[in-house]
């Protein structure tokens, strides 16, 4: 005799499996190692950078204690030698010592006028090569030292690996 109801034999619909998000495409593993690609190359950049920049913010600090120094001692044939020294100390991490150290007088004046983009050390030239070897009893305003000081040591870029 036949089933009189034969549909209620019947299954309901069977669906597949949701599909796992792992294993991953290979699409997405080339998109991940992008990504990382990417971020260490943007790493690499400001560490370089920050490595760069260090020097030129030590250099500031330095200078800008200096100026402190100088509004409240005033000796200004001591810190006109200690600013010299500076610029000097910068030079040679910006430059090869073969190029900087040997440097004196207005071969120093001429150096420093050719690495500073629009800046004349010859303005302040006696403060630089004369003012360090006077008595300390001299009264002479050094602020446009401490000036183009500042601008010189700003415009450095990448340091020379000496």
């Amino acid at each position: 005799m036949a089933d009189p109801q034969p549909l209620a034999n019947l299954r309901d619909i069977h669906l597949p499996e949701p599909i796992g998000w792992w294993p991953l495409a290979t699409g997405w593993y080339v998109l991940i190692a992008l990504v990382l690609l990417l971020l260490a190359c943007v790493g690499y950049y400001l560490y370089r950078r920050f490595r760069n920049n260090r020097a030129k913010k030590q250099a500031l600090e330095i200078l800008s204690f200096y100026q402190q120094q100088y509004e409240h001692e005033g000796n200004t044939p001591f810190f006109s030698a200690k600013i010299s020294e500076l610029l000097r100390r910068v030079a040679l991490v910006y430059y090869p010592r073969s190029e900087v150290a040997s440097l004196q007088g207005d071969a120093w004046i001429d150096f420093l006028n050719t690495t500073g983009k629009q800046l004349n050390f010859q303005d302040i030239r006696d403060y630089l090569l004369l003012l360090p070897y006077q008595h300390s009893n001299v009264d002479v305003d050094i602020k446009p030292l401490f000036t183009q000081a500042n601008a010189w040591i700003r415009q450095r870029g990448v340091p020379c690996l000496n």
